[in-house]
């Protein structure tokens, strides 16, 4: 009886031995860029109940790793990973409800709930960086930042090669926190090794340092370049995005001039293709601007709505108030201004600042004989004040003329009335240096100052300017 146990026993170390050598074949040509063979590999355990394999193919299928996109597919082998204890897709689940990812409707307290509860239980170093991350860098309507319980945390980590660790330890020097110096050399090395252990995006973070003249010791545009291709050799649709900025470059972008010489339309518009087809919506928000516009391809209306269209399918701002455009309009597709105004209501909820603009323009001023709604005063006032909690500055702009001089919508409030044309006029709105200069000129909201009042107003001539020139 004892023999027949110990066979028993031996033969499942040899069983889970042989598991855990195909797992490390499966990572291993993942690191190599050799999707394809990694994605057989996963699937074929992920059959046989490997839960870390089933994160690492949820992975695969929402980026077109070696399989082609799928969402669903990604969602569904997310859950049943967690559902099969692996920790790393428990607090992936958890990001997923709490920025409303893979499909699900935001639920910020579920997520939070759902990461708290796994952080207190686990040791998981994955899990601990990903909730140190939250703690030091947020976003601020998740959790409360909190620097010194964060580095706590990061200290603690037991695996300091965990590829999230060495991202967030990347960040932690590319800031300079608590007691810790700002050492864009260290944040790079960090960066660095996330990036060979798997983190694709921390290629973007890299290019990004590199191209940012300000860091003298660190500057160099060439190997910035050259990190964003190997980001796009490692498969990140991050990195596409940004070198397909790069080489679709305008002469009405800011950075024309230090990218110039890299503009090649056929390579951006690949890559713009490339990342659309790895379900990014801002590739297809893109790609609708591409065809709308006319200037790097054929103009073509109907490709413009169909981008615009897949890009608000997958929850994306810009491509929802594209849409919400295209229906008010009849770009593309048969006007409808009930479904524009439904479509705009979305993006807002998206994050479109720019679509709540357009619904408070709306819903105070209407479109006679055109608009199948009546004037909602209160509608136009609750989207005013959205478009400027999103940072639209066309909105700021519209607020400070509702706060001066006041009226059936807010009541006058001159300090605000400036606030907001600054903040508008600082983002780089035309009408905002305008409206800024009048109010210094005056003393309106703001203590009287001729000279500064002077200097918006060559602002306003410099943008007015740029505009003629577009």
């Amino acid at each position: 009886m004892k023999h027949l146990v110990s066979i028993l026993f031996i033969g499942l170390i040899v069983g889970l031995s042989s598991c855990q050598s195909e797992i490390e074949q499966a990572d291993s040509l993942r690191l190599q860029n050799k999707f394809d063979e990694a994605a057989k590999l996963y699937q074929k355990l992920s059959d046989e109940g490997n839960a870390y394999a089933m994160w690492r193919l949820s992975i695969a299928y929402s980026n077109g790793d070696g399989v082609d996109f799928d969402q669903e597919k990604a969602l569904t082998l997310l859950k049943n990973a967690a559902g099969h204890g692996c920790e790393e897709a428990k607090g992936d689940l958890a990001e997923a409800y709490m920025l409303g990812q893979l499909g699900i409707v935001k639920d910020t307290a579920k997520g939070k709930n759902m990461l708290e509860k796994l952080v207190n239980k686990s040791n998981n170093s994955y899990i601990q960086s990903k909730y140190a991350g939250f703690l030091l860098f947020g976003p601020d309507d998740l959790f409360e930042k909190n620097p010194e319980k964060g580095l706590r945390i990061l200290k603690e980590v037991k695996d300091k090669n965990d590829p999230h660790y060495l991202y967030i330890m990347g960040g932690v020097y590319m800031f300079g926190i608590e007691n810790i110096d700002k050492d864009l050399k260290k944040s790079i090395e960090y960066y660095t090794k996330s990036f060979e252990k798997g983190k694709r995006y921390s290629s973007c973070i890299i290019a990004d340092i590199l191209f940012t003249k300000k860091y003298k010791d660190v500057y160099n545009k060439e190997k910035g370049i050259e990190w964003l291709k190997k980001g796009v050799e490692s498969n990140s649709t991050d990195a596409m995005l940004m070198l397909s900025k790069i080489y679709l470059v305008s002469e009405d972008d800011v950075d024309y001039d230090e990218f110039k010489s890299y503009k090649n339309i056929g390579k951006g518009l690949d890559l713009l293709q490339k990342a659309a087809n790895h379900g990014d919506g801002e590739a297809y928000f893109q790609l609708g601007n591409e065809y709308y516009n006319g200037e790097n391809v054929d103009k073509d209306d109907n490709k413009f709505f169909e981008y615009s269209k897949k890009s608000f399918d997958l929850g994306y701002a810009g491509g929802a108030n594209n849409l919400g455009a295209a229906y008010m309009n009849g770009i593309g597709c048969e006007k409808d201004i009930k479904k524009a105004i439904a479509i705009w209501e979305k993006a807002v909820k998206f994050g479109s600042g720019y679509a709540a603009k357009n619904l408070y323009y709306l819903f105070k001023f209407g479109k006679p004989n055109e608009i199948p709604i009546n004037y909602n005063r209160e509608k136009a006032k609750y989207y005013l004040l959205q478009g400027a909690k999103l940072n639209e500055p066309d909105a700021w702009i519209a607020l400070s003329f509702e706060y001066y001089p006041g009226g059936e919508l807010f009541e006058q409030d001159l300090e605000q009335a400036y606030v907001y044309a600054k903040k508008s006029a600082d983002a780089g709105n035309i009408d905002g240096c305008e409206r800024v200069a009048y109010l210094l000129d005056k003393g309106i909201g703001c203590k009287r100052n001729p000279q500064k009042a002077q200097e918006y107003r060559a602002m306003y001539e410099v943008n007015k300017n740029n505009e003629k020139d577009k």
